[in-house]
C-alpha cells in the first residue's frame, strides 16, 4: 500500500539468502508490498571501535545485486549518505521527514534486537515511530514469551502488544555474514550462501580476504 513503508535496516556484510528468505516471509505474512533494504553506514550497538568489513559503497552495490530481479525487494542508501554512526531514532525522524508524517513506517528487526529494544536511544520514541516487525528464527522462536515479560519491565502494555504483534516465526536458515567473510578468508566456497551475482562481485573486488 502507498501509505506503508516497510524497512529491513542491517549492517548486510555481505547480504545473503538468509536476509532475503527473512524478507520475503514478511512481506508474505503482513501482505507488503515493497520491502526496502537499508544498510548501515556504521551500526551504533556493535561499539566505537567496530567497523563492517566491507564499505558502505561496496555493501549497497551487493544489494543492489541480490535483489534485482525481485520486485518486491527495493534498496536505500539514506543511512549511508549520512556518512556516520547513525540510531534508528535518527533514521525514523529523516524518513518521516522525507514522506511524511502520514505514512506508517514498518520497521524489520531480529529477535535479538527486540530483546536489546531497552537499550536503544530514544527506544520510547522509536515504538511510537514505527511499528517493528520482529523476525524470530527457530530456536530463538522459543524465548519470545520471556523476552516479552522482560520488556514489560521498560514499556506500556500497549506498547508490548504492538511488539507482540509484529513477531512472526521464519524459516531456519543457518547461514550468517559472519560465516561468509570467515570461509572467504580460509579460501572456502560461498556459492549458495548468497546469490551468485554477489558471490562474483565479492570475488572479483577480493572482499573479506
Amino acid at each position: 500500500m502507498n501509505n506503508q513503508i516497510v524497512i529491513f535496516g542491517g549492517t548486510f556484510d555481505p547480504i545473503h539468502h538468509g536476509h532475503l528468505i527473512s524478507a520475503r516471509a514478511v512481506a508474505e505474512h503482513f501482505g507488503f508490498e515493497k520491502i526496502t533494504f537499508m544498510p548501515t553506514y556504521q551500526p551504533p550497538h556493535k561499539g566505537e571501535d567496530y567497523h563492517p568489513a566491507a564499505s558502505p559503497e561496496d555493501r549497497l552495490q551487493m544489494i543492489k545485486l541480490a535483489i534485482a530481479n525481485e520486485e518486491i525487494f527495493d534498496v536505500s542508501d539514506l543511512e549511508i549518505t549520512l556518512a556516520k554512526r547513525n540510531y534508528t531514532y535518527d533514521t525514523l525522524l529523516a524518513l518521516h521527514e522525507r514522506f511524511g508524517t502520514d505514512k506508517t513506517i514498518f520497521w524489520i528487526i531480529g529477535i535479538d534486537m527486540l530483546e536489546e529494544l531497552p537499550n536503544w536511544y530514544n527506544a520510547q520514541q522509536v515504538i511510537e515511530l514505527a511499528r517493528l516487525i520482529t523476525v524470530a528464527r527457530p530456536p530463538f522462536n522459543k524465548r519470545i514469551s520471556s523476552i516479552l515479560e522482560k520488556l514489560r519491565q521498560y514499556f506500556s502494555a500497549e506498547q508490548v502488544k504492538r511488539l507482540e504483534e509484529g513477531i512472526i516465526s521464519t524459516p531456519l536458515i543457518d547461514i550468517s555474514s559472519t560465516e561468509i567473510r570467515s570461509r572467504i578468508s580460509k579460501g572456502e566456497s560461498i556459492r549458495y550462501l548468497t546469490p551468485d551475482s554477489v558471490v562474483d562481485y565479492i570475488l572479483s573486488k577480493g572482499l573479506y580476504r
